[in-house]
C-alpha cells in the first residue's frame, strides 16, 4: 500500500468515527484540547508527520512543533498550535507551515481567526497556513499583511471533513501538506501557480516585497509621527534631539510589544496607554516600571523621562500605541525572527530627522546617501560566516572552554552578526547539555519535558563572557544592544523572567556597556597626540582604543573570532580631513594609493584577532585581483592560512552594485602547505545544499602578478597554465601597449561630423568584434586637454595597422585595424615593436584561440557577469612563442587571420540567410584549424587539450 493510500485509509478511520459522533463534538463543551488529541493530531500523523515525537526524541530536533495554551489577563494567549519543519533546519525562519486549531463548535470563516492565523504567516514569513477544528480545514495565503477588513479574502482552498472521503479532494490536501509532499517542495510550487499578490505588504521570501520591507516603512511613518508630536509642543527640538527622542520611543514600543507577544509580561501594555492619564504619561510610568526589572539599554532614564519634559501631542502619540497595539497591529513579534528585526533595525538607522523651524521630515545619513544605500547581509551569508568561524572554534568544547572565548565584530551596525553569534552559541550549549544532562543540571539549567533548558542566568554570562562589539554610530550600538536583550529574551516565559527578577532579586537585562561599544575601530586616541585637535571633528570621529576598550581582550592577544560585513567606501582626500588621512597610511599597510575602507576593516580586524583565531568577511570580489590592493594581499598572505573563499557572479546585495565574496581567515604565519576552499556555488549557501569545494596551494598565489588570488589556479589548471608559459615571452616583451584616448568632456570633443582637419576619426569600444571593426561613426578633436587620460600618441593612433581590444569583455576581443583611425579609451592598442604587420596578424590568432581564452578564464576571471573587464596589467601577460615567422605554423597563422578577417568583413554585407550560414560556417572551420595550430605551437598533450577544450 502507498503512503497516500495509507493515510487515505487512516483519515478516512477518523471522518467515520467524527461523523457518528458529530453532535457531541460539535458540542460548545468539546474544547479545542480534546479536538487536537482526537483528531487532528492523528490527521497530520496520517500526512506522515511525527506529532507524537514517536521517532524524532531529541526535543531539539523536532519536524513538529506543538504549543499549549497559556493564560494571559485572563484571557486564552497562545502561539501557533503547531510549527511544521523540515530535518535538518529547526530554526524558527524554517518553519513550512503553520497550524491553527479552534474546537468544532466555532465557525471558522470569521474575520478573527482568519486574522491570527494569517499574522503567525506573515510574520513569519510563511507563504501559507492552515485554520482548522478537523471539521473545517481553511487554507490560508499569508503572503500578504493581514488587514482585518479584507483577511476573508486570503482563503485560497476550503474542505469540510466529509470531503476527505473523496479521493481526488483528500489528494490536494495530501499532495500540498503531507511530509512527502513538502519536502518535495509541494508548498513552493503551490504559491508559484497562485496570482501574485498586488500593493504593499507582501513577502519578499517568495519574490515580493517582504514583512521586514513593510514593517520598515511602517517604522518611518511611526518616526514620522512622533517627530511631528514633538514638535508640536517643543518648538524649539532639533534634529539630534528629535532622532534621539524618536529613536528611544520606538525602541521602547517594539521591545514591550516584544515582551506582550513572546508572553514575559503578564499584561498588555500599549493598548492601554492613555486609559489612566496621557498616553505619554502612561508610557513614561511604564518605561520606569519595566526599567526597575530588566535594566538594560532600552529603558533606561533618559532626558525624555523628566518631569519637565514637554510631552508630544497626545493625539498623534496615540496613534502611533493604536497602531502598534496587539489588537490592531499585524505583526507577531514572537514569530518575527530576531535577525529580521535586525534588518530592519539597520536600514531605519541610516536615516535621521531633519528639523527646521516649522517642519520636520527625515532623511538619509549624508554617509549612506554617499555610499548608495544601506545594504543588510542576507541571513544566509551571516549564517555561513558564523558557522565558519565560531562553529569552528567551538566545535567539540565544553561551556566552560567556550566561556574563555570572546567573538566580536567591529563595524556591528544593527548587530545583525553578533545576533547570529549568539544563537549558534545558544543552540551549542542546549544540544550540549540535552547530550550530558549530568552536566545540565550542575550547571543550571531545567528541564521540562525531557528537554533541558537553558536558564535566563547562563544566557546572561554566555552573552557577557563571548559577545563584543564596535560601531561609530551610537544609535547602532543602542539598537545592537536592543537586538541582543531580543535573542536573549526569546525563548523565556513570564515564569522564568519572574524568577530572576524576585527569586534572585536580580535585573533581568545584564548591562552590555563593556561588550557594545560605540567608538571608531579604526582610528585611537593618538591621532590628536602632539596637535591641537579641532574638538568637534574628534567628537565625530570618536577615536577609540582597543587596548582601553577590551584591555583584557587584547592582553591575551586579541578575539578568539571577528566576522562582519564592514564598509565599503572609498576614503578620498575631499570626504575626509587631512590629519584623518595621513593617520590611515600611517597605520595601516592597507593605506596605499586608492583607501578603501573595507581594506582598512580587514587589516585592524586580522590585527586584532588573536593567533589561530578566525575573521569571516563578507566584501568586494576586487580584493582578489584591484592594483591598489596588491600591498594588502601580500601581508595577508604572509600573515595568515586563507581557510576559504565562496565568491558569487550574482550580485549577493540586490541593490547594490557591487560584487561580493565571503573571505575565511585564519591568523597564521605558518602557511606553507595551506590549501584554500573555494567555490563559486554561493547560492548553494541560500537553498542549504552541500557546497562542493575546490582546493588551491595558497603559495601558489605568491607566484601571481601583483600576488593576485587567482580561484581557478587549482592543480589541474596549474599543469596547463604552467605548460602554456614554458618557453614564452610576456606579450609586452615583443609588442607596445596603450589604452585609447580620454577626453573627459565627450560634448567639447565628439562630432559625428568631420569639422575641421583637426578631427580624427575614431572607433568606440562596442566597433571591436573578433577578427573585424564596425566602421567609424564618430570624429574627434585630437587636442588632448589638461585633464585628458589614456594615450593621445599621434604615432600610435595613425599607425598604418595595430591590433586593438575592447576593454568590456569576459576575454579578450581583438581585430587587426589597417587604417589609421583613432581609439576611445576603452579600447587597448598592441603594436608590434619591430613594426611588423605580420608578427601583429600571428599575435591576433593567438589572442582569438580558444587557448589564450582558457588562459584568460584561468588567470584573469573578473567573476562577476556584468560588466566584466580586460586590464592593460591582464593583457600584457598574455604568453608569446617567440615562433620564427617565417616557420610553417607562424605563417599559416597569419594567413588564417588575414583569412578571418576577410570572411568577416563579406559577413558584414551578406545578404541572404543561406549565405550567412555557409560563411559562418566557414569561419568555425579557421576558427577549428586556429585552434589546432596554438595548441601544436604552445606543445599541448591530448590531456591538456582536454582540460583546456573542458
Amino acid at each position: 500500500m502507498s503512503r497516500f493510500d495509507s493515510a487515505f485509509e487512516q483519515v478516512k478511520t477518523l471522518v467515520e468515527h467524527f461523523s457518528a459522533n458529530e453532535k457531541m463534538y460539535l458540542a460548545a463543551d468539546y474544547s479545542e484540547a480534546r479536538v487536537r488529541t482526537d483528531f487532528i493530531d492523528k490527521f497530520f500523523t496520517a500526512l506522515g508527520w511525527d506529532v507524537n515525537h514517536n521517532v524524532q526524541l531529541n526535543p531539539y530536533e523536532q519536524e513538529v512543533s506543538i504549543e499549549k495554551p497559556v493564560k494571559v489577563d485572563g484571557m486564552q494567549q497562545k502561539r501557533a498550535d503547531y510549527a511544521f519543519f523540515l530535518a535538518p533546519n529547526y530554526r524558527k525562519d524554517d518553519v513550512k507551515f503553520y497550524v491553527e486549531a479552534k474546537k468544532p463548535a466555532r465557525n471558522l470563516s470569521n474575520k478573527v481567526d482568519y486574522f491570527q492565523t494569517c499574522r503567525y504567516g506573515w510574520s513569519a514569513g510563511t507563504p501559507l497556513a492552515i485554520l482548522t477544528d478537523f471539521e473545517e480545514f481553511h487554507i490560508l495565503d499569508c503572503r500578504t499583511k493581514p488587514d482585518i477588513h479584507t483577511i476573508l479574502d486570503t482563503k485560497r482552498d476550503y474542505f469540510r471533513y466529509k470531503d476527505y472521503l473523496d479521493k481526488e479532494k483528500f489528494a490536494k490536501v495530501y499532495w500540498l501538506f503531507s511530509r512527502e509532499a513538502v519536502a518535495n517542495n509541494s508548498i513552493e510550487k503551490y504559491v508559484e501557480q497562485l496570482p501574485k499578490p498586488r500593493g504593499k505588504g507582501v513577502q519578499k521570501k517568495r519574490g515580493y516585497e517582504s514583512i521586514d520591507e513593510v514593517f520598515l516603512e511602517e517604522l518611518d511613518e511611526i518616526r514620522t509621527t512622533l517627530a511631528k508630536a514633538f514638535k508640536k509642543n517643543n518648538p524649539h527640538l532639533g534634529s539630534d534631539e528629535l532622532t534621539e527622542m524618536t529613536q528611544r520611543t520606538i525602541d521602547r514600543l517594539v521591545f514591550i510589544r516584544f515582551l506582550e507577544d513572546k508572553q514575559i509580561e503578564p499584561e498588555h501594555y500599549i493598548s492601554v496607554f492613555g486609559d489612566s492619564k496621557t498616553a505619554w504619561k502612561d508610557f513614561i510610568y511604564a518605561s520606569r516600571k519595566l526599567d526597575a526589572k530588566y535594566n538594560g539599554i532600552v529603558f533606561k532614564k533618559t532626558f525624555i523621562d523628566e518631569k519637565n519634559f514637554f510631552e508630544p501631542n497626545d493625539i498623534d502619540f496615540s496613534s502611533v500605541c493604536e497602531e502598534l497595539s496587539h489588537v490592531n497591529s499585524p505583526y507577531n513579534f514572537d514569530l518575527i525572527p530576531i535577525h529580521i528585526l535586525g534588518s530592519i533595525y539597520e536600514r531605519f538607522l541610516g536615516k535621521v530627522v531633519v528639523a527646521t523651524d516649522k517642519r520636520v521630515r527625515i532623511d538619509e545619513k549624508p554617509e549612506v546617501r554617499k555610499a548608495g544605500g544601506v545594504y543588510y547581509t542576507p541571513q544566509y551569508i551571516v549564517n555561513y560566516i558564523v558557522e565558519n568561524t565560531v562553529g569552528k572554534l567551538i566545535e567539540g568544547k565544553t561551556p566552560k572552554e567556550i566561556a574563555k572565548l570572546r567573538f566580536a565584530d567591529i563595524s556591528c551596525g544593527s548587530g545583525s552578526f553578533l545576533i547570529t553569534v549568539f544563537d549558534k552559541l545558544l543552540e551549542y550549549h542546549k544540544k550540549f547539555y540535552q547530550n550530558n544532562p549530568k552536566e545540565a543540571k550542575s550547571a543550571g539549567c531545567y528541564e521540562v519535558n525531557g528537554k533541558w533548558v537553558l536558564s535566563l542566568k547562563q544566557k546572561q554570562k554566555i552573552l557577557t563572557n563571548n559577545i563584543y562589539g564596535v560601531d561609530i554610530d551610537a544609535q547602532a550600538v543602542e539598537v545592537t544592544q536592543l537586538s541582543l536583550y531580543l535573542k536573549l529574551l526569546e525563548d523565556e516565559s513570564n515564569a522564568t523572567a519572574e524568577e530572576t527578577w524576585v527569586m534572585f532579586k536580580e535585573q533581568i537585562l545584564p548591562s552590555l556597556s563593556d561588550n557594545i561599544i560605540c567608538g571608531n575601530s579604526l582610528i585611537g586616541t593618538d591621532i590628536s597626540s602632539g596637535t591641537l585637535f579641532n574638538w568637534e571633528e574628534e567628537k565625530k570621529l570618536k577615536p577609540m582604543n582597543f587596548e582601553d576598550a577590551f584591555p583584557k581582550i587584547m592582553k591575551a592577544g586579541g578575539f578568539d573570532a571577528v566576522v562582519g560585513n564592514p564598509p565599503y567606501r572609498m576614503v578620498q582626500p575631499h570626504n575626509i580631513n587631512e590629519q584623518e588621512l595621513q593617520y590611515y597610511k600611517k597605520n595601516f599597510i592597507a593605506a596605499s594609493f586608492k583607501i578603501d575602507l573595507f581594506h582598512l576593516f580587514l587589516n585592524k580586524g586580522i590585527n586584532s584577532t588573536k593567533e589561530l583565531g578566525l575573521l569571516g568577511y563578507i566584501m568586494p570580489t576586487t580584493l582578489l585581483n584591484n592594483v591598489y590592493a596588491e600591498k594588502l594581499r601580500n601581508w595577508i598572505l604572509n600573515t595568515t592560512c586563507i581557510k576559504s573563499i565562496a565568491t558569487s557572479k550574482e550580485r549577493i546585495f540586490e541593490d547594490a552594485d557591487v560584487y561580493t565574496s565571503v573571505y575565511v581567515f585564519e591568523k597564521n604565519k605558518n602557511n606553507t602547505g595551506n590549501e584554500i576552499a573555494i567555490t563559486f556555488e554561493v547560492k548553494k549557501l541560500m537553498e542549504k545544499n552541500e557546497i562542493e569545494y575546490d582546493f588551491i596551494k595558497q603559495k601558489s598565489f605568491q607566484n601571481n602578478v601583483g600576488n593576485t588570488w587567482n580561484l581557478l589556479l587549482n592543480q589541474k589548471n596549474l599543469q596547463a597554465i604552467n605548460k602554456l608559459e614554458t618557453n614564452t615571452v610576456k606579450l609586452n616583451t615583443i609588442c607596445e601597449l596603450n589604452r585609447g584616448l580620454i577626453t573627459g568632456d565627450r560634448g567639447r570633443y565628439f562630432s559625428t561630423t568631420k569639422l575641421n582637419e583637426k578631427y580624427l576619426p575614431i572607433l568606440a569600444g562596442s566597433d571591436v568584434n573578433r577578427y573585424y571593426a564596425k566602421k567609424h561613426s564618430e570624429y574627434v578633436l585630437f587636442e588632448r586637454p589638461k585633464t585628458a587620460g589614456g594615450c593621445w600618441d599621434k604615432e600610435v593612433h595613425l599607425a598604418e595597422h595595430k591590433i586593438i581590444i575592447r576593454q568590456i569583455g569576459v576575454v579578450p576581443t581583438a581585430t587587426l585595424l589597417l587604417e589609421k583611425i583613432a581609439v576611445t579609451g576603452n579600447i587597448f592598442t598592441i603594436r608590434a615593436k619591430n613594426n611588423s604587420v605580420e608578427l601583429e596578424k600571428y599575435v591576433l590568432a593567438i589572442i582569438n584561440s580558444k587557448l589564450i581564452k582558457y588562459f584568460w578564464q584561468t588567470m584573469f576571471a573578473d567573476f562577476k557577469n556584468s560588466f566584466p573587464q580586460v586590464t592593460i596589467e591582464s593583457l600584457s601577460q598574455i604568453p608569446i612563442k617567440q615562433q620564427e615567422l617565417e616557420s610553417d605554423v607562424a605563417k599559416a597563422l597569419c594567413d588564417l587571420s588575414n583569412n578571418m578577417m576577410e570572411l568577416k568583413e563579406h559577413l558584414l554585407v551578406a545578404k541572404t540567410d543561406n549565405e550567412k550560414e555557409y560563411l559562418e560556417k566557414k569561419c568555425k572551420g579557421f576558427d577549428r584549424q586556429i585552434d589546432a595550430l596554438v595548441y601544436e605551437l604552445y606543445g599541448l598533450t591530448e590531456e591538456e587539450i582536454n582540460i583546456v577544450e573542458g
